[in-house]
């Protein structure tokens, strides 16, 4: 399991705990979607790095959507 600090240590990130939180539960739900459509690669998507990179993609995608909705004046 990752933890808060293991996640901001390794990309060298400080975000909340509701940040992260958020980020993952999306990984989770991505890497399950995708375990269940196309396997888990012999172990391979079960692995943290594996997680660790699916948290990277969604803190960037989730943080792209917090500065897209400010951008446009939403909440």
């Amino acid at each position: 399991m990752i933890t808060y600090n293991q996640f901001c240590n390794t990309f060298a990130v400080s975000v909340g705990s509701a940040v992260f939180e958020e980020v993952k539960r999306r990984a989770e739900h991505k890497r399950n979607y995708i375990i269940s459509h196309f396997g888990d690669g012999n172990g391979a998507r079960l692995t943290e790095k594996y997680m660790l990179e699916l948290m990277r993609d969604e803190l960037c995608s989730f943080t792209l959507e917090q500065s897209t909705r400010l951008a446009v004046g939403g909440v």
